[in-house]
């Protein structure tokens, strides 16, 4: 998984990279980099998927990861721009209903300062 990380509003927006591939060995940071950001007080957090492709069960566990350890912290996560396939895959897996979708990013961001 590849990402870019900007901040807009005092909201932390991950830009995900994530497609299928067969690989033996995935560096998998984005929790270990959601968690430096919480330890920075940042508690609002919008997850990108639009260049996400293709999602298993690696991806999937560490975005699941990323919500606890926000949840736990007092923080949000919420998820936009999702490509139909993911979307199916969230809704397969029951995962829809504890992730907050949002479909863009400006409408997200504004949700964020409510």
């Amino acid at each position: 998984m590849e990402y870019k990380t900007r901040e807009i509003k005092n909201v932390v927006i991950y830009d995900l990279k994530w497609e299928f591939k067969i690989i033996e060995d995935v560096p998998v940071a984005l929790h270990q980099d959601v968690k430096s950001q919480l330890n920075k007080e940042k508690r609002h957090f919008l997850f990108n998927l639009e260049d996400v492709t293709y999602l298993e069960s690696l991806g999937l566990g560490e975005i699941v990861g990323c919500l606890i350890s926000i949840s736990n912290r007092g923080g949000k996560l919420k998820l936009t721009n999702l490509r139909p396939k993911i979307s199916f895959m969230l809704k397969t897996t029951g995962l829809i209903n504890i992730f907050e979708i949002v479909g863009d990013e400006e409408t997200a961001i504004g949700e964020f300062s409510k």
